[in-house]
């Protein structure tokens, strides 16, 4: 899963994500379908906006994962929203490992290429973070799944962990 980016490499797969974009406003632009097109802007302008607050989040590690997770093949297309980021003392390095760990088992337990979505709902105050995971898609193993969560160390609570999806919080202080 993990992957080491070169520079030349970041930006190909950053440039190949851009031109897609770009073909798909300029495919509705010239069938005349110029509200798609307006609300594809729109879409990729929300995106980059929340891509800058994780970048600034001073969790460099765990922003690189969140921001080319989708750049290799996976069973699961990962999104991300922070909709809080104050000040905070997290520690990068064991936040970037939690995840590493959750996406593999992760990985692991879905039906290979079903559609999989999770999405991460990032809330970060100076007293603690929080971190909803939300996902949909198909769960086959919900035991190992329930099994490796129950090992961490961190403040999971599940809600909810059904065949088709689960919904989480992780809880970290900072």
């Amino acid at each position: 899963m993990k992957n080491e980016w070169n520079l030349v490499e970041a930006l190909r797969h950053a440039r190949h994500d851009w031109m897609n974009r770009l073909q798909l406003i300029k495919g509705n632009m010239d069938l005349g379908r110029t509200d798609r097109a307006r609300q594809i802007i729109e879409e990729i302008v929300g995106e980059a906006q929340n891509e800058s607050k994780l970048s600034n989040l001073t969790l460099p590690k765990f922003a690189e994962l969140m921001l080319t997770y989708n750049w290799q093949t996976q069973f699961i297309k990962v999104e991300f929203e922070v909709l809080q980021a104050e000040k905070h003392g997290l520690d990068d390095g064991r936040l970037y490992e939690w995840f590493i760990g959750f996406f593999s088992v992760l990985e692991k337990t879905v039906m290979a290429y079903a559609e999989n979505n999770l999405v991460i709902i990032i809330n970060i105050s100076q007293e603690d973070a929080r971190f909803e995971l939300d996902f949909n898609g198909i769960i086959e193993d919900r035991d190992t799944l329930r099994n490796w969560m129950a090992q961490q160390n961190e403040d999971v609570t599940i809600h909810t962990l059904e065949s088709e999806g689960f919904l989480m919080t992780l809880r970290l202080n900072t």
